[in-house]
């Protein structure tokens, strides 16, 4: 972890507490003393920019760059875009006829497709969200990432082909995360490091959208809150978020 030259991190679940909506003033704390010692930092969320303004991350910290909406939208530290990759406007209108549930669209605002199902009050009272996003009509928007609650209402007999070229991934609760086949967060994390002249770089997430992040990274922490097939990819498993899970490993590794 110390050899690394930049720190990415998850947002829901490893910098915010899922049931508080808190960042730790541990986390806050550990942030500024990475700074402090020279390293660079970045976010990298399933959130697209706007998500990530609405829990007050973007803010925060004078970060380096951002990797949003699961590697589909990558930003410098002045949040100009070195690479997005939205969803194609015909295909999401394509989906959006054979999808009989809402999805939760990401792009410079949240919106419903429709109205909340039961799959997503329960998705919404699980991480302790009371308020939901306004319903409208798809206009056309750059939308970078989509979240199904409603994925088995697409007949199977078209999923294949729908969905050769996105990226599909489960979330803890089995909904379905949908993006470009060019994204993921590592291929994001890729470009933003080709942006910063970096390559080495420790990863913290929680997710399985983490996954191939953790995977690809010089060092990987996986939160003490993850899921245990997501805690088996990590190369060190702190402790939760709201436990001071951050603060912990990068103390343990003699980073801060």
């Amino acid at each position: 972890m110390k050899n690394s030259e930049i720190f990415y991190f998850d947002v829901d679940g490893t910098l915010l507490d899922n049931k508080s909506h808190t960042i730790p003033e541990s986390t806050i704390e550990a942030l500024k003393q990475l700074k402090a010692a020279g390293y660079k930092i970045a976010l990298c969320t399933g959130r697209s920019l706007s998500g990530a303004y609405e829990v007050g991350v973007v803010d925060m910290m004078p970060w380096d760059g951002f990797v949003l909406a699961n590697g589909s939208q990558i930003l410098d530290a002045s949040l100009n875009t070195i690479k997005e990759t939205p969803l194609p406007v015909a295909w999401l209108h394509d989906l959006l006829k054979v999808h009989d549930g809402p999805f939760l669209m990401e792009g410079d605002t949240l919106f419903l497709s429709s109205e909340p199902n039961q799959r997503l009050v329960d998705s919404f009272a699980h991480f302790h969200i009371d308020t939901y996003y306004p319903v409208q009509a798809y206009n056309d928007e750059k939308i970078f990432n989509l979240m199904s609650y409603a994925f088995d209402t697409i007949p199977e007999a078209l999923r294949e082909e729908m969905f050769k070229d996105t990226i599909t991934v489960l979330d803890q609760l089995g909904n379905t995360e949908i993006m470009s086949i060019e994204s993921g967060k590592h291929n994001g994390i890729q470009h933003l490091n080709r942006h910063l002249k970096t390559t080495r770089y420790t990863m913290f997430g929680d997710g399985e959208n983490d996954m191939d992040a953790l995977a690809g990274a010089t060092y990987s922490v996986a939160m003490g809150n993850a899921v245990a097939h997501v805690q088996e990819k990590a190369k060190y498993v702190t402790k939760p978020v709201n436990e001071d899970g951050i603060y912990h490993a990068l103390k343990a590794h003699d980073v801060i």
